[in-house]
């Protein structure tokens, strides 16, 4: 047996409140170790979810309902910290330029990735899903406008 199924094992063994205690002491731990290697603490507490999720190390089983808790948990937090990034006074004084902005953001890749779904056969419901996830990465095409330094008021 190697050393990851043995911690597995015990992880799987311990009942729901001790995993639910040991996620708990990882939230508050976690942010000030991310700190340390000077990267945010919302990352260190992602990257800690996907290294104990289902896909890398599996610690929780077929069976977890505590796993599940803090995924729906960390989305809502991750949405809730990007709210609080956005300047509401910065935003009203450009406020058509932001709403054009989005939209075409949305739009371009919503279209493209739909074009591109329909190039190879698939029906238009599909699709549109290609184009749909595409459209749903723009967040980050902010940080590279931002980048090129093309964001002024």
């Amino acid at each position: 047996m190697d050393w990851l199924t043995i911690i597995r094992s015990h992880v799987l063994a311990l009942p729901h409140l001790a995993k639910f205690a040991v996620v708990i002491a990882a939230i508050v731990g976690i942010p000030p170790l991310a700190r340390r290697v000077r990267i945010p603490g919302v990352v260190g507490l992602l990257l800690f979810g996907v290294l104990l999720g289902p896909h890398v190390f599996d610690f929780f089983g077929e069976s977890r309902p505590v796993a599940s808790f803090f995924a729906e948990l960390g989305k809502l937090l991750l949405m809730f910290s990007a709210g609080l990034e956005v300047d509401v006074t910065l935003f009203r004084k450009s406020q058509t330029r932001a709403i054009v902005f989005g939209l075409f953001t949305t739009l371009v890749p919503l279209l493209l990735g739909t074009v591109y779904g329909l190039s190879f056969d698939y029906t238009l419901i599909p699709a549109i899903v290609i184009g749909s996830l595409l459209a749903s990465h723009t967040l980050i095409s902010l940080s590279i406008v931002n980048h090129l330094g093309a964001v002024r008021l």
